[in-house]
């Protein structure tokens, strides 16, 4: 098996890109087609009972007690089966690609034969995603039960340093010479978090966990959405709703504000037995004077020039300037391929200059792009700026 693996590696080393792109492609093709006569097969056996005469009770205890399917899979299946079956036209839709059987599985509980015609022209080639919410669009939404419930121990994430993937939008930037190339990097959704795993030592630091659960508007979710593309280091949920609540107890909690009373108490007092000491020995505040013809470094730097007199360049790009940049690409990741595919990703976001500030590029609506974190690096490492 080991030498296997070894040769298909050895083999697909070999080809260009391009190459590789093709074969992925046609293996992809392929699957679909076994799926569409996986499914054809699932309409014989049930019409046929041959899973009863097979010693199975259902067509379901066939697919996941012969077959090996997992249940979710196996539901996923019987569900695209007989969905084919009643209503034809789906298969058609399966043989072109303009759905996959996970879209199907979607659609099969709200097919009729009076609105059929009109849900299969509105699925065709939508992504899965748009289909839930064509979906979800048709039928009315069950109550969900509010609740916050633990649900085990957690140790904290550490190790890896994602500072590179997790830069925010509206933080300082970092220098392209700066960035470092982590070849283990990973997305955050392949992190093994222990699952059920019971805790292995006393000693461990972990930390308790909740689930919450609860159903919002569309409302709710589009501000969501848009907080999550604003502050994109922060892009998960917990994050941006608890920055949210901090914020509202900021503003909002009477003991945050009686805090905040006793201390401008506090701040004003001193302040005030500070002027009435000096007044009482006779002293008055006097400003150190000027000399004529000489700044210190403070005034030099509030005024953007350099000991000559010259505006000085500095990385740092005016907020309103950021704004503008974020306003224009929609909040999203700009990056398109040479086949003209954007990658829209609205995590990670971070400004980028078209021509490197270390090239000479100006803070500029024209020089300056939305870039995701991985995009960024990639242009850089495109134009030989960080190390492969």
């Amino acid at each position: 098996m080991a030498m296997t693996t070894k040769k298909m590696d050895s083999a697909l080393a070999k080809l260009s890109n391009h190459e590789i792109i093709q074969k992925g492609d046609r293996a992809v093709q392929s699957r679909h087609e076994l799926s569409i006569e996986i499914l054809d097969c699932l309409v014989e056996i049930e019409g046929r009972s041959i899973f009863l005469k097979e010693g199975y009770s259902s067509l379901f205890d066939y697919c996941t007690r012969r077959w090996h399917y997992s249940p979710p899979k196996a539901g996923r299946f019987i569900a695209a089966a007989r969905c084919m079956k009643n209503f034809p036209d789906v298969r058609d839709l399966l043989a072109r690609r303009k759905i996959t059987l996970c879209g199907v599985s979607r659609i099969a509980g709200i097919l009729t034969s009076k609105n059929s015609d009109k849900i299969l022209q509105e699925v065709s080639g939508k992504r899965f995603v748009e289909i839930e919410k064509i979906v979800a669009s048709l039928k009315i939404a069950p109550k969900t039960r509010e609740s916050i419930r633990p649900i085990g121990l957690q140790e904290p994430a550490v190790g890896r340093d994602r500072s590179a993937d997790h830069e925010d939008l509206f933080q300082p930037n970092r220098t392209l010479e700066n960035y470092q190339i982590d070849s283990n990097l990973v997305d955050d959704q392949t992190d093994q978090l222990g699952g059920n795993s019971p805790i292995d030592s006393p000693n461990k630091k972990l930390e308790h966990r909740y689930e919450i659960r609860f159903s919002a508007s569309e409302e709710f979710c589009r501000d969501l959405e848009r907080a999550k593309r604003v502050c994109s280091r922060s892009w998960n949920l917990e994050a941006i709703i608890g920055r949210a609540i901090k914020d509202l107890l900021e503003k909002r909690d009477p003991e945050r504000k009686e805090v905040r009373r006793k201390k401008r108490k506090v701040r004003k007092q001193s302040k005030s037995e500070s002027q009435a000491q000096r007044l009482g020995k006779g002293n008055s505040p006097v400003k150190p004077a000027a000399v004529s013809g000489s700044r210190t470094a403070d005034e030099i730097e509030s005024t953007g020039e350099g000991a000559e007199g010259l505006p000085v360049r500095s990385r740092h790009i005016p907020a309103q300037l950021r704004d503008a940049v974020f306003n224009r690409d929609k909040g999203r990741c700009t990056y398109t391929s040479s086949l003209g595919i954007r990658c829209d990703s609205t995590a990670h976001l971070q400004i980028d200059h078209i021509t490197p500030y270390c090239r000479g590029g100006e803070h500029s609506l024209e020089n300056l792009r939305i870039l995701c974190g991985k995009h960024n690096r990639l242009a850089a490492r495109e134009m030989l700026l960080t190390k492969r």
